[in-house]
């Protein structure tokens, strides 16, 4: 099959959860034989190198990691597309020149921020297409259902929920109900939607009744895993109880609470090692660098390479997932449990309905250094609770199993001669 994958942001600009699942799909599809090519949008400036599309202005071609990619340059989208599905039309007539001239058999839309005008293309040449909702971007233009005031929202209620809780800006009762009733035609549209979670499904059911979601957990590559070396019994006592947090540096992660809950315990042997890159509010890595300036049992290692992360993850005793937003998936919870490393995790979201019901480790009350200090301590005190929570991590499912589901799902809806 020829099977377009659409997302709202690619390597190399941009490297986050959404962008591995898409390139990790990617490449597993590839190996089974399909042609697979990758649909985004770029910010920066085009490589000179990058070959200009002779269909579609300022849309750009390059392969990454062996898997073929145009990138539609951002000023050619319209200026609400981070936020809603507003279309352009010029440019949708462009892109249906280019999926003809393609002739893909079936469309994958992996995120549609600044990505409805492409599925309006897809629409316009009656090209079958999956919606798969990695996060909350359909039914919430907070993305994370949380609302303006920081609380967690239940649901758009058709948009009415939207008016009544998050109306600013540009954002009026009738701009909310027109973005919810746009999502929901763009999903009703597609020929299956599905979902990475349990968690994702019961939310995404309850904002769009009348839709069904199906479940298909995102995959790990778990040859990846390999190579690493999980640290021996007799290298984790005596010395500091260490903890990683990995994830981008942006006020959604929660990596402040984490710093400032061991401020809250100063004695305790401790050592967290943070794993990320910086993104976005400067103001917050100011803060961040403050913070980690104050306690030298933080140290910053940094962003790196997948390898790289597997293996200093490998090093560490427990993962600190204090997310301030509900997680739809998270990889990098399902990667360190299949390195055997538990988690205490943010009391919301999909990895906490994981942890609940495998006990293998602590949901903590989002936002509260009190309480992630509690359960450090708890940890340091009885780390006995280490093995008991490692014992009992589920193994994820890998990357080969998702290709399978989603290669089952695109031949019952493909164009297939």
């Amino acid at each position: 099959m020829r099977i377009l994958l659409i997302v709202h942001q690619f390597f190399p600009e941009f490297s986050g959860g959404t962008e591995r699942v898409t390139l990790q799909l990617a490449r597993v599809l590839q190996h089974a034989g399909h042609a697979v090519h990758v649909l985004s949008c770029r910010s920066a400036p085009a490589l000179a190198q990058w070959p200009e599309d002779v269909d579609v202005r300022h849309a750009w071609h390059y392969v990454h990691e062996g898997v073929p990619v145009t990138v539609i340059a951002r000023h050619r989208l319209p200026a609400g597309a981070e936020f809603g599905f507003e279309v352009g039309p010029a440019l949708a007539a462009e892109l249906a020149v280019w999926l003809r001239r393609e002739r893909f058999h079936v469309a994958h839309v992996l995120h549609t921020m600044r990505m409805a005008t492409a599925v309006m293309a897809v629409q316009q040449i009656s090209l079958p297409y999956v919606v798969t909702l990695t996060d909350f971007f359909l039914a919430c233009h907070q993305i994370n259902l949380v609302n303006v005031q920081g609380a967690p929202c239940l649901g758009p209620q058709e948009g009415q929920r939207c008016a009544r809780d998050c109306q600013v800006g540009i954002w009026t009762g009738q701009a909310l109900a027109q973005r919810y009733q746009q999502a929901q035609a763009m999903l009703a549209g597609a020929a299956l939607r599905c979902v990475p979670s349990h968690f994702v499904q019961a939310r995404a059911e309850d904002a769009f009744p009348g839709l069904d979601f199906r479940v298909v957990p995102h995959g790990l590559e778990l040859l990846a895993l390999l190579p690493t070396v999980r640290r021996q019994a007799d290298d984790l006592e005596p010395g500091p109880l260490v903890l990683a947090f990995a994830g981008t540096l942006i006020v959604q992660k929660g990596l402040h609470v984490l710093i400032e809950a061991l401020a809250l315990i100063p004695d305790a042997d401790i050592e967290l090692r943070v794993m990320g890159g910086r993104y976005g509010d400067s103001a917050y890595h100011h803060r961040i660098d403050r913070l980690i300036a104050a306690d030298r049992r933080v140290k910053m290692v940094g962003q790196m390479d997948q390898q790289a992360l597997f293996a200093a993850l490998s090093q560490c005793d427990l993962l600190c997932l204090p997310s301030l937003v509900p997680e739809t998936f998270s990889l990098t919870f399902h990667e360190a449990a299949a390195l055997g490393l538990p988690a205490l995790v943010a009391d919301h979201g999909a990895p906490a309905e994981v942890v609940r019901e495998a006990n293998s480790g602590l949901c903590v009350t989002p936002d509260s250094a009190h309480d992630w200090a509690q359960a450090m301590q708890q940890v340091l005190d009885h780390r006995e609770l280490l093995a008991q929570w490692k014992s009992r991590l589920p193994m994820p499912a890998r990357i080969e199993e998702e290709g399978f589901f989603y290669e089952s799902l695109y031949r019952t809806v493909a164009l297939l001669e």
